[in-house]
């Protein structure tokens, strides 16, 4: 009994040895892992709490995203709407254009018929003159003809007379005629 009662106190000795170390790792990785874990749950709740804080810029950014994509679809809308105006005042603008150099054109080419009939009128003025002073001088030249006529036909009523009072009268009586 004496070598089992020492290897029985050797087996028991061993394993108490192998208790108390089992015991000695089993606390050495407890106050391992609850550190571990609590330094891992320190992080994990820093983390979420610039998850929540990265979160919330997010959702302002989002915010000011929408906005800004909403007045991006404005202003959009706005350039459209201008580009449609400018493209019917480019229109209108190109239109009066045409128009405008049609105009001098025409004004231009009025301006010339209108200097061309201001020279002819002159001319017609001049020819007007001298009508109208021909007319005046054959106006004279019939006064005077018509004198003319006047006094032949007095003179010619004055000669039948005679020439009757002295047909009527005989070759004596002819000087009271």
């Amino acid at each position: 009994m004496n070598r089992k009662g020492i290897m029985k106190r050797d087996v028991n000795l061993g394993l108490l040895l192998l208790i108390v170390a089992t015991i000695i790792m089993f606390s050495g990785f407890t106050v391992y892992y609850k550190t571990t874990f609590q330094k891992i749950s320190g992080d994990y709740d820093t983390q979420l709490k610039e998850l929540e804080k990265v979160t919330n810029e997010l959702k302002s950014k989002r915010s000011l995203l929408n906005e800004t994509s909403s007045q991006l679809k404005v202003k959009q809308e706005r350039e459209e709407e201008l580009n449609v105006k400018f493209s019917d005042v480019r229109t209108e603008r190109d239109t009066l254009e045409t128009q405008k150099a049609s105009l001098e054109s025409e004004l231009s080419n009025t301006k010339g018929v209108l200097a061309s009939k201001i020279t002819e009128i002159s001319g017609l003025q001049g020819t007007v003159a001298e009508k109208e002073a021909t007319i005046v001088k054959n106006a004279q030249t019939i006064s005077s003809q018509q004198s003319q006529i006047s006094n032949l036909k007095s003179d010619k009523v004055t000669l039948e007379n005679r020439v009757s009072c002295l047909q009527s009268k005989a070759d004596g009586e002819e000087s009271t005629c």
